[in-house]
């Protein structure tokens, strides 16, 4: 994957950089002190992976990835907790808060890689039978049935169905799974995510609770989910 780092702190780029020649399958194409010289140089040569910074002069980098008309894989890295809802809208891979060890940014890049390699096997697509479905990923054929399901996360072109076993992202839309998984035990309650109404435990400030799991209510889907779920 060719992956670039923006980051306006030498030192942080230094250690990323670092990090990045560790990973055998990350080709480090540029290193860049602002999002206006990333973006200048990614315009004339397109990467897979930016890994940028948040606070930083002149141009945020939320508001760098918010103005690429196609975006790539993206990680942000941070000293502040309170991007993390406005990367999570973004649709990030990961959200890295500083000082993050090796350990932590190597499961970060393996998420990108798993979605980097998805992307380049196709679109996947899911066949429904009458309790299950099946789903391609990760060059397999996955069984999956409904009531193992607790929730689905959407990320850009990506769905995450999390399981009891664990999670199992394949390349398709949320939308198209919407509209074909039985409404009865399953509902749309935020842009980003299916929940199965029969794992939801509770409904606490603006959030379904799953178990340990707290799963945000967009506010144009909270009317239909109180009359459906409670």
């Amino acid at each position: 994957m060719k992956c670039i780092i923006i980051d306006d702190e030498q030192l942080a780029r230094n250690l990323v950089e670092r990090y990045v020649s560790t990973i055998q399958y990350l080709e480090l194409v540029g290193s860049y002190k602002n999002g206006i010289d990333a973006l200048n140089a990614i315009n004339e040569n397109p990467v897979d992976l930016i890994i940028t910074d948040i606070q930083m002069p002149d141009l945020l980098g939320t508001d760098f990835v918010k103005s690429l008309a196609k975006k790539p894989l993206v990680i942000f890295t941070t000293a502040y907790q309170n991007y993390a809802v406005e990367g999570f809208e973004l649709e990030a891979v990961d959200y890295l808060l500083k000082p993050f060890s090796i350990d932590r940014f190597i499961k970060a890049i393996n998420k990108a890689k798993s979605l980097f390699d998805m992307r380049n096997d196709g679109a996947s697509t899911a066949e429904f039978k009458n309790n299950y479905l099946t789903v391609k990923a990760d060059h397999k054929l996955y069984k999956i049935h409904f009531n193992d399901i607790k929730y689905i996360e959407g990320m850009r072109e990506y769905v995450s169905f999390h399981v009891s076993t664990g999670r199992i992202t394949a390349l398709m839309s949320l939308k198209s799974l919407e509209e074909q998984l039985p409404s009865a035990q399953f509902i749309r309650c935020h842009k980003s995510f299916i929940v199965n109404k029969d794992v939801v435990t509770a409904l606490e400030t603006g959030n379904l609770i799953l178990g340990d799991k707290s799963i945000p209510i967009g506010q144009s889907y909270k009317d239909k989910v109180i009359e459906e779920v409670f």
